[in-house]
């Protein structure tokens, strides 16, 4: 039985290069505040969610930031699936979906249930 690590190693390298492509290649301010959380491919290696989170700032909420982030991936998919190509090695480039990662904001949430519990209460009192 053979283990392969191969869609693990092309997840980071997408991740990475999706990153540093953000960082250093697009211009659209939508995406100056976008932070890229992570990146899971199917085993095929055609499809790959690209995750991600954004800042909210300039008087923006932070739905109005999401919203504006999912249309400029909207916008610059094309751009960052081509660029992918030309930096992973694999034989065929994968269709990239952009998705809010809801990682941090479910754990600050459970952060926020966990202190209101009695039982953890009555340890701060002590």
């Amino acid at each position: 039985m053979s283990t392969t690590f191969r869609p693990e190693r092309a997840a980071e390298a997408i991740h990475e290069s999706v990153a540093r492509i953000l960082n250093e290649e697009v211009s659209d301010p939508r995406l100056q505040h976008v932070t890229v959380t992570r990146c899971e491919i199917s085993h095929d290696l055609s499809f790959a969610k690209v995750f991600y989170t954004v800042l909210a700032v300039g008087g923006k909420s932070e739905d109005e930031a999401r919203e504006e982030a999912a249309r400029a991936f909207d916008r610059a998919t094309p751009f960052l699936r081509s660029r992918v190509g030309e930096e992973v090695a694999l034989r065929t480039v994968p269709e990239l979906s952009f998705r809010f990662d809801k990682g941090t904001e479910n754990a600050l949430r459970i952060d926020e249930l966990l202190a209101g519990l009695p039982e953890l209460q009555k340890d701060k009192d002590s």
